[in-house]
């Protein structure tokens, strides 16, 4: 029995990952609505299923909205449809008439309100082929389509629930890491050792960076449904992520041309060593954000730094040192300094955050 659950649980955290629970929540979320409709609505069984195909998202949060927008979107372009079918459907060419005036005015909502682009859907369907009884079959679509929903959100919830802000702190855990690869990167060009930057690194944070942006915004969903029993695991981190990630544009920048062979002999070492150190720290952060666990201070990041920052104040004691030296040693004092009071700023709002956290769960 030692070796099934250790196995039971590997196989469990694998299916957490969206390759393989979205094709396992859509396929119970399509079970559950053809028999719930089979039940509901059995005439518009197909609606129902279509409808629970495309409202499985990535997170709770977006499910919630997936669903609200497709049942909104329903009522508004079926609404729509009825009232064209019965003022223009009598008339020589009405349907025709009817379908581009329904079409054209649920795409300005569309624009206005994206949430509401299946309502595109059903003012297109229902005013092309409307069944004989207009309004109520109009009804039983919008019914269906409820059905199919609340199945795709049902299956959600029932099958690998996955919260947004869990999930959201995953990619920007992931983010810091890069951003860790990215100073070590710059700052290897910046000494001599590299001749290009990885440009991977830029794709992968900006990739992470913006799926949490997506992220926080269902979590904001989520946590504005506090009768299905959600509490925020924490409040967002992305602003911190993004600042400190601002802050890395400026190394990056400074880094793309090399410090002169007298600079790098003397504070290459030092460089190095600053740009492992943070390494080392943002990969702690992130691994502090990953877990939900206490997050270490920044002390030997600091001390690495200070180190780098008294060999820029010696040198420029040095008389002989060119200006052109001069000015590159104090804007990358002053970069790396940023850097170092982003990391430290970034260490204790995860500490704060995470410990808030804590708290609005324990009172919960």
């Amino acid at each position: 029995m030692h070796r099934v659950f250790p196995w039971l649980g590997r196989a469990f955290k694998r299916m957490q990952d969206d390759e393989y629970r979205i094709p396992i929540q859509t396929a119970s979320a399509v079970l559950l609505a053809y028999m719930a409709a089979s039940l509901v609505v059995p005439e518009e069984a197909s609606w129902s299923v279509f409808s629970a195909l495309f409202v499985v998202q990535a997170s709770l949060g977006g499910t919630i909205e997936a669903v609200l927008g497709r049942i909104a979107g329903a009522v508004v372009g079926a609404a729509m449809a009825v009232a064209l079918t019965l003022t223009l459907g009598q008339l020589s060419g009405g349907t025709v008439f009817a379908l581009l005036v329904g079409v054209v005015l649920m795409s300005f909502l569309t624009a206005r309100w994206p949430i509401l682009a299946y309502g595109l859907v059903t003012v297109s369907f229902i005013t092309v082929a409307p069944d004989f009884y207009v309004a109520e079959g109009a009804f039983m679509k919008v019914l269906a389509i409820a059905v199919g929903s609340l199945s795709g959100l049902s299956a959600a919830f029932a099958v690998l629930p996955v919260l947004a802000r869990r999930t959201e702190q995953e990619h920007l855990a992931m983010a810091l890491r890069s951003c860790g690869k990215l100073i070590v990167d710059c700052t290897a060009c910046l000494v001599g050792d590299k001749s290009d930057k990885d440009k991977d690194v830029h794709r992968t944070i900006a990739r992470s960076l913006e799926r949490a942006r997506v992220l926080e915004r269902e979590a904001r969903i989520e946590e504005k449904t506090p009768a299905m029993g959600f509490r925020p695991f924490s409040e967002s981190l992305l602003p911190e992520v993004e600042r400190f990630e601002y802050t890395l544009a400026v190394v990056d920048r400074f880094s793309d041309k090399p410090m002169s062979e007298e600079l790098c002999a003397q504070h290459k070492a030092a460089l190095l060593g600053l740009a492992e150190t943070v390494d080392a720290n943002l990969a702690k952060i992130a691994d502090a954000i990953d877990a939900g666990t206490y997050c270490e201070p920044v002390k030997d990041a600091w001390d690495c730094y200070e180190s780098f920052a008294g060999q820029v104040d010696d040198a420029m004691e040095d008389q002989l040192l060119s200006r052109q030296d001069r000015q590159r040693l104090v804007v990358l004092k002053g970069a790396y300094g940023s850097v170092m009071a982003n990391l430290s700023g970034l260490a204790q709002e995860v500490q704060a955050r995470l410990t808030h956290g804590r708290k609005a769960t324990s009172a919960a």
